[in-house]
């Protein structure tokens, strides 16, 4: 089962594996094994990584602060649009890109959000990292739930020797 357990978070009961813990007893960081909807202020969020690149060594997928908020996520199903007053437009989302693995394969790269007061802080698919002001951007949550595979957590990929589960 590759340590997969379930745990217990605001978010809800899910099912993860990778799954650190503060002294606390809360939880640090899990990768899940299903979408798990993270609530914040300026919207609902998907943090769910479902590609092959998910079990190398990368920032988890769900990390919280000891208290349980949100810390970070990474996403494949979740992009924004963010708008400022004078018109201008920034996107992210997961894009798909040559693995970086080199395998030859194009592989979907998930985002990665960090939050913090006023601000998130946006790696896209190619590693560059964006700080999005929340007093100057408005934010529109977009959903990119093609990007989601749910074959038993496996997207049965050409680069993939199929589901460890």
């Amino acid at each position: 089962m590759n340590n997969i357990q379930k745990i217990e978070t605001p978010y809800g009961d899910i099912m993860a594996k990778n799954v650190a813990y503060y002294d606390n007893g809360n939880v640090k960081s899990a990768e899940p094994e299903e979408p798990v909807f993270v609530s914040h202020e300026i919207g609902l969020f998907i943090a769910y990584d479902n590609t092959p690149l998910r079990d190398e060594a990368h920032e988890p997928t769900l990390e919280l602060t000891e208290n349980g908020r949100i810390q970070a996520l990474r996403t494949v199903g979740t992009g924004l649009i963010c708008r400022n007053g004078s018109g201008e437009v920034k996107r992210f989302g997961a894009q798909w890109r040559e693995d970086p693995r080199q395998t030859g394969a194009v592989v979907l790269v998930p985002i990665r959000i960090e939050f913090f007061e006023n601000v998130l802080c946006v790696t896209d698919s190619d590693g560059q990292k964006e700080e999005i002001d929340l007093k100057t951007w408005d934010i529109q949550i977009d959903y990119l739930t093609d990007n989601i595979v749910m074959a038993g957590g496996c997207g049965d990929c050409s680069t993939c020797n199929g589901c460890k589960h």
